[in-house]
């Protein structure tokens, strides 16, 4: 069922730590990208992605057609950059180096601390924490032992050397400090204005370097089968001491008592006695979560495959006493038992003054803060060059025009496997839709549907969506916004513009410009109303002086590079107003023709 352990590991190529304490992992290498995750082993660095070198980062992974993730976990913050095989040079050339040398300086930290009150869940959490954990003592953020640099390629050794030379931070002698509190059963019992109330029953557990995260992994899955009543639990891989946690809802009308009783009474049956059935099934569960990609890459990226092979090992080898006997550590051991009822119904009489004139919200601004990213003045920061692209060469567009299938139903070679209906939305799927998926679009005229499919799956879904019957009447589809169709890929072209500026004033992780087919053709601008009212400028000021035609070729190749990501969605509402219509390549685009629609449209 599940691959050889060597055949696993035997790809991963390499891991090795500096002497400033940054761990260096080479991944197994990709076909046509590089990934690459470049962070730290500490949570809720939320500065990470604001560094100027970490904006670099981002603005040359975008600018060639890469994408970009923040990973932000309970251990470690991160950027993971997927990029073209051919845009590796541009960030082995000191970008790397650059995003570990400097963290972020005191200037760009919040102007004071934020008063608002956290929620109540998350003081919640935060006690729970407390009273397993006790104090965090990992307290100095950014230190090199932290570092961690993970890509699925040879790294050279100028990165080694330029990494090797940034200078030591913190200690890097950090000791696991696994748990060391005395065995205590400690209940804490909360009030709440939440309409639903809970029982929360949380147990310690250390690091995935030992047996029992693996015993309370598989042995949470025997919990879901076996406790009679809705669950919630949560265990996290992690390279320090955490905690697992199981949470019950308690609806309104009810009480968390008795609720916590029957789990009490669950776990001390289970020491007792263990159905057979329910630890085949339960490893089975465990071993294709820890077969999970997202799960290798976890302990890949952390230099510890090993952990991850011992781990299934003892995963195989568990048995019935061994589980009984982490049932009863559970009962006995540093446990956490929280409560709190839920809000009994009131009626309550509200009273309107309609003489009242409304006050304005406050802005989120005003607090120096917005989503853990330094204000600022709207649209200001540091420029960010524009790199040299490597020698490469870009795929042709080469759009065709949809076909008409005998069923009435359109269907056209793209980049996904989709489904438009004219007038209603673009669904995408990761699979070849097959006759149940055909079933789900019968209510719809055949004439409103576009089919999208690869290249590769085009004769399957030509044959399934030929013998389409949809529906003899009913609504015919309305186009949406006020874009024509042969205005699009210019339109594109500005949003890629904008996009660049949006990386450049630092706006990257909380501003979204979109050409969305299922909200039909118009430029979607997602942002507070200063971002919005920055961005309208910087369109008008487009729209009165394009930029210079060097700087204007640039940007297009950016758009040649990201035009993957907007292609079904341009298909889509192009072939929505003309059916035989054509999308013009995005490389023959003027700045004349960017410069009109800035005019027309905004």
């Amino acid at each position: 069922m599940f691959a050889p352990i060597s055949t696993i590991f035997g790809i991963l190529l390499s891991s090795a730590t500096l002497p400033n304490g940054i761990r260096l992992i080479e991944l197994p290498s990709k076909t046509d990208s590089v990934e690459i995750i470049a962070g730290y082993e500490e949570p809720g660095l939320t500065l990470l992605a604001s560094m100027s070198a970490a904006r670099a980062l981002i603005f040359n992974a975008f600018a060639a057609g890469g994408s970009i993730q923040m990973v932000s976990e309970q251990d470690r913050t991160a950027l993971r950059l997927t990029i073209p095989q051919w845009a590796l040079p541009t960030f082995m050339e000191g970008q790397l180096a650059a995003f570990f040398k400097d963290p972020p300086r005191e200037t760009e930290r919040a102007e004071g601390p934020d008063s608002s009150m956290p929620d109540f869940r998350a003081q919640v959490d935060e006690e729970i924490r407390s009273a397993l954990l006790g104090a965090d003592t990992h307290s100095e953020e950014y230190r090199t032992a932290d570092a961690f640099l993970a890509i699925t390629a040879p790294i050279p050794e100028t990165l080694r050397d330029a990494l090797s030379a940034i200078p030591k931070r913190g200690s890097v002698n950090r000791s696991e400090n696994e748990i060391s509190r005395l065995p205590a059963e400690r209940t804490l019992r909360f009030k709440s204005d939440l309409t639903t109330g809970a029982v929360i029953f949380a147990v310690p557990v250390p690091s995935v370097y030992y047996q029992q995260w693996y015993l309370i992994l598989l042995l949470d899955r025997i919990l879901h089968r076996t406790v009679p009543a809705p669950l919630e639990t949560s265990l996290v891989p992690s390279l320090r001491p955490h905690y697992y946690r199981l949470e019950i809802p308690i609806a309104q009308g009810q009480f968390p008592e008795p609720a916590e009783d029957n789990l009490l009474q669950e776990l001390q049956r289970l020491q007792l006695t263990l159905d057979p059935r329910f630890l085949l099934a339960a490893r089975q569960e465990t071993l294709a979560y820890l077969g999970d990609d997202h799960i290798h890459e976890w302990f890949a990226s952390r230099g510890i495959p090993e952990r991850l092979e011992e781990g299934i090992q003892w995963v195989q080898s568990t048995t019935n006493d061994e589980l009984r006997a982490a049932v009863r550590d559970l009962l006995l051991m540093n446990r956490v038992i929280a409560t709190w009822p839920p809000k009994p119904k009131q009626t309550t009489v509200l009273v309107e003054n309609l003489n009242e004139v409304p006050q304005a919200k406050p802005s989120s601004r005003g607090r120096g803060l917005r989503d853990g990213q330094p204000a600022g003045a709207p649209g200001e920061g540091p420029g960010l060059e524009p790199p040299s692209f490597p020698l490469h060469n870009d795929l042709p567009q080469a759009i065709d025009v949809a076909q008409l299938l005998p069923s009435g139903v359109s269907l056209v070679a793209s980049n996904v496997n989709g489904v438009f209906v004219s007038g209603a939305t673009l669904t995408t799927y990761d699979h070849v839709p097959d006759a149940e998926t055909v079933k789900s679009f019968e209510k719809y005229r055949a004439d409103r549907i576009l089919v999208l499919a690869p290249p590769g799956a085009i004769d399957r879904a030509r044959e399934i969506w030929s013998r389409f019957k949809g529906a003899d009447s009913g609504e015919t589809g309305v186009w949406k916004g006020s874009i024509s169709s042969g205005d699009l890929p210019a339109v594109y072209v500005l949003k890629t513009m904008l996009d660049l500026k949006v990386i450049q004033a630092g706006w990257w992780h909380e501003v979204e410009l979109r050409i969305d087919a299922s909200e039909g053709s118009t430029l979607q601008i997602h942002a507070d109303a200063e971002q919005r009212q920055k961005i309208l400028e910087w369109i008008k000021d487009i729209a009165a002086r394009p930029p210079s035609d060097q700087d204007f070729a640039w940007m297009r190749e950016v758009a040649v590079h990201r035009f993957n990501a907007v292609r079904s969605d341009i298909q889509a509402l192009t072939w929505e107003r003309d059916p035989k219509g054509t999308i013009q390549d995005i490389g023959t685009i003027l700045p004349k023709f960017v410069q009109d629609v800035a005019q027309i449209y905004f």
